[in-house]
This record gives structure tokens, C-alpha cells and sequence, in this order.
């Protein structure tokens, strides 16, 4: 009888841990446009064009990976290093890194709700995607978005940006 209870305890001792992990593991994940500002902006039709404006006038131009992040680097910020890595090493040496806090452009602050952020401009000044990295728990348990922003960046002719709008995942 006394093993038995042993064992009862355990299960019941695994199942409030793993339930407790659930928990905890759903409040990380946000919505990265989760009022519709960003898609209620891109309906615009001149939105890449003022983007890429807005960036120039932060001296960002062609060729640049932009992380948009916090000053205060929050948890989820430092989870895109090894996409940061893996991004620029796919796309190659026409392209280079730039980091923006969204608190020191208040336009840009205006339409991402959620950060960190992506967005890249391509060699021809052009936008190509505005989105977050990954998705699922953590941006690392879920889908890994540098296969299709490569694709997204190197695709001839250009049919347009890509706004990753609809994205569930660890935000800040």
C-alpha cells in the first residue's frame, strides 16, 4: 500500500509540474501585431515606399538586416542572435547588420506593437519583409522564418514586401 501511495504522489507531483510548465509557457506567448496597427498601416499603398523613407532618414539603406529591438533588451530580444547570424551568413557580404531601437524612432514605435522585429531592405533600396524572426514558444520551438526571408530577399522579379503581421511567439 505504501509503494502505492509513492507512486500516486509522483504521478500527481508530474502532473502539477507539467501543467505549472504550461502554464508559464502560454503567458510568453504574445501576438506580434496583436491590435492590427502594423496591417491596418500596410493597406496604405505608399507604406514600403514611406518605410524605406523613414530608414534612410536614420541613414539605413540598401543591403541592411535591420533588428529593431528595445534599449532595454528584453528576454525575447536576445533569443534572434543566432538568427541574426544565420540570416546574414545565408543572404552573404551585400548585406549588413543594423540595429534600431524602436524607442528612438517614434514613427517606427507607432506601427510595431511588438518587438524584437526584422525588417530588410535589399540591394535596390526596396522593402522585402518587416515581421518578427520565429515563432512558438521562446522563437525557438516554433518556425524558424530565415529560410523565407532569404527567399524573400534574393526572389526576381520583386512582387513587393512581405508583412508578417499574423505571428504568435515570445515578444516584448
Amino acid at each position: 500500500m505504501r509503494k502505492e501511495a509513492s507512486w500516486l504522489l509522483l504521478v500527481i507531483w508530474a502532473i502539477g509540474l507539467l501543467s505549472a510548465l504550461l502554464v508559464y509557457s502560454q503567458r510568453q506567448l504574445s501576438d506580434f501585431d496583436p491590435n492590427g496597427e502594423l496591417l491596418h498601416r500596410t493597406t496604405a499603398p505608399n507604406f514600403d515606399a514611406s518605410l524605406v523613407e523613414l530608414l534612410k532618414s536614420k541613414n539605413i539603406y540598401a543591403g541592411s538586416v535591420i533588428h529593431v529591438g528595445t534599449q532595454s533588451r528584453c528576454y525575447c530580444d536576445t533569443l534572434t542572435t543566432p538568427h541574426q547570424s544565420q540570416l546574414l551568413s545565408k543572404l552573404g557580404d551585400d548585406f549588413h547588420q543594423v540595429r534600431l531601437n524602436v524607442e528612438d524612432v517614434p514613427k517606427l514605435a507607432a506601427m510595431l506593437e511588438a518587438v524584437p522585429a526584422l525588417i530588410v531592405l535589399d540591394k535596390q533600396n526596396q522593402l522585402r519583409y518587416l515581421g518578427p524572426y520565429a515563432t512558438g514558444y521562446g522563437c525557438f520551438t516554433g518556425k524558424n522564418l530565415v529560410e523565407q526571408v532569404v527567399s524573400y530577399t534574393t526572389q526576381l522579379p520583386y512582387a513587393g514586401a512581405v508583412i508578417n503581421t499574423d505571428a504568435t511567439g515570445c515578444f516584448c
